[in-house]
């Protein structure tokens, strides 16, 4: 019994040994992140706010184009992420040269298949056609009253 208060407080100090270690590796991950940061990049700041990096002389703060022609001024500390930079976009001349097939054209169990015959039957062709008779042949009575 004399020992469980000991060890509570030997729990409670490693926990907050731990927790401060953590936190010590965020901070330190977020400032190099704000640091590498280059012309091109691409950022989300932490008002969700995303745009492509304009410049970076100043030590402190960053200039963001988020729309064409409309560059704002931030803090890099604002920073949450970096996204991809234009030298990581593949180009579409690159795709097309590639043989892989993209994922999603690769049908599944789960692919739904359609039957091309019947969206233009003509049973349907003949009700719309009908419909479209109905709806000229009202208007031309409204006209006529």
């Amino acid at each position: 019994m004399d020992l469980i208060f000991p060890l509570l407080i030997l729990l409670m100090i490693g926990l907050v040994f731990f927790s401060s270690r953590q936190r010590k590796k965020q901070e330190a991950q977020q400032q190099s992140l704000q640091n590498a940061l280059n012309v091109g990049d691409v950022v989300v700041m932490t008002s969700g706010i995303s745009g492509t990096v304009v410049d970076v002389d100043d030590e402190r703060t960053i200039d963001v184009e988020i729309a064409p022609d409309v560059v704002t001024t931030w803090l890099r500390a604002a920073v949450r992420e970096k996204l991809v930079g234009e030298e990581n976009v593949v180009e579409p001349e690159e795709i097309e040269d590639a043989d892989v097939v993209p994922q999603s054209s690769v049908p599944t169990e789960s692919t739904p298949v359609v039957d091309a015959g019947t969206n233009g039957s003509g049973t349907a062709k003949a009700d719309i056609a009908a419909d479209n008779a109905d709806t000229s042949s009202d208007s031309a009575a409204r006209r006529t009253s």
